[in-house]
């Protein structure tokens, strides 16, 4: 057996094991009081993966597994959740979405400049912590470093301030939006452009799924994070650009080669997925092979695939979420990145409570 698989599956199997425990005992409490999805089995994957690693700790050999989980796990659910979507959906949600992705980025950026500069914060660092907090994350953050010459104990800074809010608001986040009545799709809008990580909204969006009793709110959420996160093949190499002239460093800028490495395979996939939905609803006739009945069978059992896949890897992002690291961070990265995360989710609730 390879060895990379063989480091890979204890953390696997873990994720696993804890999506299942998860999974089971959600469904086992509200069958128990009567709700059909009052307790979300994603909420208490994510919880009980904390717990785990706060109060028991994780030994080396699950490592690696638990990173292919928040890694290639969550990206393969994300791409096969495109089943859901057909493409004029997307596009409509994209194209109502991005006014708001814009000026989250806008506003999420330049809070952080000018906290950057009156706080006197490492430039460095700011950076880091505005692109994850206003983009898409830990991504962005590594996406970004390079540029910019950022050393790794920043990188590691960054993600770890981005990391901790973004987990906050994927808890939180769902409950407010319920509390101010948003529709599924204002829900998703806010979801999406409001938290960091990919990985981060996805749970968000299926906690307010299954805690609330709806069916959209989850993939909505996805579609309109995705889109935000194709803004980082602009940001990154304005903000690369902007930093050095302000640095008066005149270093190569990044490279379309560089640029192409911006776009993750898995928005593709999922792109792919959604145009195999649409061809597949558009096919149905007396000479099908697969007919309606059967079409959405074979649509439902992915998206439980999906969800699953899911549960695995927010299981998994409990359990690599480190909450002793807040004792190591300083206080001025933290407010930072505190202050940053609560303008951009004010800007998407603004825009969407005064447009939508």
């Amino acid at each position: 057996m390879n060895q990379n698989i063989k480091k890979i599956i204890p953390g696997l199997l873990l994720g696993i094991l804890v999506a299942l425990i998860s999974f089971y005992s959600a469904k086992f409490f509200n069958n128990l009081i009567g709700y059909k999805s009052l307790i979300s089995s994603i909420l208490l994957a994510i919880i009980l993966g904390i717990l785990i690693k706060t109060f028991f700790g994780i030994k080396n050999v699950f490592n690696d597994g638990l990173d292919f989980n928040v890694k290639k796990v969550l990206r393969i659910g994300i791409v096969i959740l495109g089943i859901r979507l057909s493409i004029s959906e997307i596009f409509s949600l994209g194209i109502t979405g991005l006014p708001i992705i814009l000026f989250c980025i806008i506003s999420g950026l330049l809070t952080g400049y000018f906290l950057t500069k009156l706080l006197r914060l490492p430039s460095k660092l700011g950076v880091l912590i505005a692109v994850g907090t206003s983009i898409c994350g830990a991504s962005a953050i590594v996406a970004t470093a390079p540029g910019i010459n950022a050393k790794k104990e920043e990188i590691a800074y960054g993600i770890t301030v981005i990391t901790i809010f973004g987990l906050i608001a994927m808890i939180f986040y769902p409950f407010l939006a319920n509390i101010l009545e948003f529709t599924e799709k204002n829900a998703g809008l806010f979801l999406g452009t409001s938290i960091h990580e990919t990985a981060q909204v996805t749970g968000a969006g299926f906690i307010y799924d299954e805690t609330f009793g709806t069916e959209n709110v989850g993939k909505n959420a996805i579609t309109v994070k995705l889109v935000r996160n194709l803004s980082m093949v602009f940001v990154i190499p304005l903000m690369t650009i902007l930093y050095k002239q302000s640095s008066s460093k005149n270093d190569q800028l990044i490279n379309l080669k560089d640029l192409s490495k911006l776009v993750p395979m898995f928005i593709l996939g999922f792109f792919l997925m959604s145009i195999i939905r649409t061809l597949g609803d558009l096919s149905f006739d007396s000479t099908s092979f697969i007919n309606e009945e059967n079409w959405k069978w074979i649509t439902d059992q992915l998206t439980s695939i999906s969800k699953f896949l899911l549960i695995i890897a927010m299981g998994s992002v409990g359990m690599t979420t480190d909450l002793n690291s807040l004792k190591n961070l300083g206080l001025k990265p933290f407010l930072v990145g505190i202050l940053v995360a609560t303008i951009v989710g004010l800007s998407s609730l603004l825009c969407i409570t005064l447009f939508m």
